[in-house]
This record gives structure tokens, sequence and C-alpha cells, in this order.
């Protein structure tokens, strides 16, 4: 006999343990009836590990293991593969909390409501985690946000709240639980922080305003930037300065900028338009900023 062969014979007999053994405990857990005159295995008849189903052919090599293995299993008659499932009388049907993005640093910030429903039983537990510091707690049908552990029934309604990140473009996740299912609620933080512009100055017809901008630069294709007034007079314009921190030049086209932390902007609309009055708003990445520039 070849070595090649006594190795594959010695390959093809362990392969063989490893099935009887996850077919026994397949017996034993799952209640698979495991039946003998239609599914037995005889075993290795040559060194080139030829099984055979009661004296008949039915495969060789790593082919014949298959072919066994699929009349071990088809050939068993019924098999019950697992047991059936049982819906606990407190599963709930599945849940979830649309995610808010924008939302200010260090703010507490409340989920839409989701109401509770699919219950068989009276009720069902709920509870809360959240990320370290988020202080995160639920509510029932508006009563007070709680983080201890509670029930609900059908028909509540729950709504979700924590703090958001002290960090600008980062998430905060509260896990809420009802039963043995789970929903997040997941808020953002806005990429830039509010800015804080200076007392306006007149130049020529115009008056003008400008504030250091610190935002997060991490995400492609950020940061989108628009300006208009409350008269959409067309008047209103920016201006992102130039790394010195000069004014380059003014615009109230949209802009996509790619790196705006630690840049000035400066934000300028006509005297006559200010004074009708209108009010100025400068937005980035969808969140609007008013420009005071009203003459002091």
């Amino acid at each position: 006999m070849k070595s090649s062969d006594v190795h594959a014979a010695s390959a093809l007999r362990a392969m063989l343990s490893m099935l009887y053994a996850t077919l026994a405990l397949l017996k034993k857990h799952l209640r698979m009836p495991l039946c003998r005159e239609s599914g037995a295995v005889l075993g290795i008849t040559s060194a080139k590990g030829v099984y055979r189903r009661r004296n008949e052919m039915v495969g060789t090599g790593a082919k014949g293991v298959l072919i066994a293995c699929a009349v071990i299993m088809a050939g068993c008659g019924s098999v019950e593969w697992f047991p059936p499932y049982v819906r606990l009388s407190t599963t709930p049907d599945q849940f979830s909390f649309a995610a808010k993005t924008g939302t200010a640093v260090s703010t507490q910030v409340t989920s839409d409501p989701i109401t509770v429903s699919g219950l068989t039983g009276d009720s069902s537990p709920i509870s809360i985690t959240g990320s370290v510091g988020s202080n995160s707690k639920y509510a029932i049908n508006a009563g007070t946000a709680t983080d201890a552990a509670g029930t609900v029934k059908n028909g509540d309604q729950v709504t979700v709240t924590h703090t958001s990140s002290s960090v600008l473009g980062t998430s905060t996740i509260s896990t809420l639980s009802i039963g043995n299912v789970n929903g997040q609620f997941i808020s953002t933080t806005q990429l830039v922080q509010v800015p804080l512009f200076t007392t306006p100055i007149q130049s020529g017809s115009f008056m003008q305003a400008d504030a250091t901008i610190f935002s997060f630069d991490g995400i492609v294709g950020t940061h989108a930037i628009s300006i208009k007034d409350s008269l959409t007079s067309g008047n209103a314009a920016y201006s992102i300065a130039d790394e010195n921190g000069n004014i380059t030049f003014f615009t109230n086209i949209d802009q996509i900028i790619p790196v705006l932390n630690g840049r000035r902007i400066f934000v300028r609309n006509q005297l006559a338009t200010i004074l009708t009055p209108a009010t100025t708003t400068l937005t980035i990445d969808g969140v609007e900023f008013t420009v005071n520039l009203t003459p002091p």
C-alpha cells in the first residue's frame, strides 16, 4: 500500500469519526433520530476509502464522504433539526429609533417615540444602557425619564434621552431593551461648533462680521456652506479667509470646503437690507447660524 493511500485512509477515518460525533450530538441535543436501516455507513473497505450503504457502492475519496453524509442526513426519514420556536410572552415586535445628526455638543437629545406591540403577556421588562457619560434614560408615555429597570405593556410609547458627546462629529449610543429585543438610539454631534462672530463693523455700504471656525474635518465631502437673508435679497455673502486670515473674495454661491477647522469666515450684507430689517443666516453642514449684522 502506498504511503499516500495510508494517509488518505487515515484522513477519511478521522472525518468519519467527526461525522459520527456530530450526529451523536444531534441525536442527543436536537432529537434527531438515526435510523440504521436506511442510513448506515459500513465504513472504509479499502485504502482508497470506498464507502458502502447496504453493500452498495456510493463513492470514493472526498466525494464518498460527501455522499455518505447525504445518505445519513437524508436517509433517516423525518429529522427534527431544531426544536420548534416558541415566542416568549415578554417578546415585543422589533423596534428601532431614527438616528439624529447635527446635534449640539453636550446637549440632551431625545428620540422620536416607539410604540410597544407584539407582547402576548401582560407586560415585559424594560431597561437601558448607553455610552460612557451619556446619562442614558427612557421615558414611558411622556413620563419622567429614568435609567431604572421597569415594565411596559402593549400600546406604551417609549422615548430615549441621552447627553450628546462633548466632541464634534462624535456619536452617542443608547440601547433600550424590552424583553429579549434591543433597539439603539444614536445621535451624532454637529461637525462645526457654533461660531462666535465679532461685533459688526461698516465697510462701505456693507455691514460685516467674522468668526474663527472650529470643526471636525474627518468626513469626505464636507463642509457644505451657504448663505441667505430673510428677504432672499441675494445681498448676503461670505468669504473664507486665506491661511493668513485675510479676506479673499465674497460670494453667495454654495460651496463644499474640505477643511474649515481654524479658518476665519467673514459675513456681510448690504446696510440697507439689514435695516429693512433682514436677518442674515450662514449655513454649514445643514446647521443654520444667525449672524448679527445690525449696526451697534
